[in-house]
């Protein structure tokens, strides 16, 4: 049995985050300069791919979100670009986190060497009560948690979350997890 009894958790606006909200990046910006010859045409086929009504399941990880594109890909479900998000765990919490304090990402190094890392309370419980009441209406992981981040007015950046736009937009967000890969999982 694993005794959970000295666990100490704190609260998530005590956190101190290293990307924030400032931190997106607009749809409407120039963008970088990319050095990838194979991006263009990914582009491309993708284009097609909708313009002949095919499906485009958009796959990503938490970078994504923590490299400021939320607003990006947001863009490109609103356009029907995107058919369907499939994600990790870690994208979820990033997802989560934003809607809920505009905030994400926390500063690995000195939270493990503290002792705090993943231990946040909003984020394991929140997401817990969503999961679970998501299940007890037949909705799967990625829509259990839009659906919270949608109705509890808890959530005061939900409009940068792309969890929230997947479920406002009644766009499929599977989440793939495996066990001890995430903080809550």
């Amino acid at each position: 049995m694993i005794d959970f009894s000295k666990i100490k958790t704190y609260p998530i606006a005590q956190r101190k985050n290293l990307v924030k909200l400032k931190d997106l990046i607009s749809p409407k910006a120039s963008p970088p300069p990319f050095d990838n010859p194979d991006l263009r045409e990914v582009a491309e086929r993708i284009v097609e791919a909708r313009k002949k009504g095919r499906p485009v399941l958009w796959m990503m990880g938490a970078h994504v979100i923590k490299s400021g594109l939320s607003l990006i890909v947001i863009d490109l479900m609103r356009r029907g670009v995107i058919t369907h998000v499939a994600s990790n765990g870690a994208v979820t919490i990033h997802d989560f986190e934003i809607a809920l304090i505009g905030e994400t990402s926390e500063d690995v190094a000195t939270s493990i060497e503290d002792g705090t890392f993943g231990m946040a309370e909003e984020t394991g419980l929140l997401m817990n009560l969503a999961v679970q009441r998501g299940v007890h209406d037949g909705l799967g992981y990625g829509e259990s948690l839009g659906r919270m981040i949608a109705e509890d007015e808890r959530f005061k950046f939900k409009e940068y979350s792309v969890l929230y736009h997947a479920y406002k937009l009644g766009i499929p967000f599977t989440v793939h997890v495996a066990l001890g890969t995430d903080i809550i999982h």
